[in-house]
């Protein structure tokens, strides 16, 4: 798994099944089979369930149909980005693509 800045390089080949217009609409989840998936629709759970940590939480979320909640919690949080980034360390993401 790997947070990977939005570029050309990498939209290329990662996003390039979505259309250019979606793109930057919100973040992105590629999973290992290549599949995107939108953060605002259904990313969260997804990203959740990758994670070992977090698999029991995405399965309840999943068998709660509380997806849609988790996106629009996710929708809440990105409108007060620059308050909360103060309480987040500065520099680049970490970066551990294959």
């Amino acid at each position: 798994m790997a947070l990977l800045p939005y570029t050309r390089s990498t939209e290329t080949g990662l996003l390039a099944s979505v259309p250019e217009e979606k793109r930057t609409e919100c973040w992105w989840l590629v999973m290992p089979n290549g599949a995107p998936i939108a953060g605002n629709h259904g990313g969260g759970v997804a990203l959740l369930g990758e994670m070992n940590s977090t698999r029991p939480l995405a399965c309840l979320l999943s068998a709660l149909r509380l997806s849609g909640f988790l996106d629009w919690l996710d929708e809440l949080f990105s409108r007060w980005r620059s308050w909360l980034s103060w309480y987040t360390p500065k520099g680049p993401a970490p970066h551990r693509y294959p």
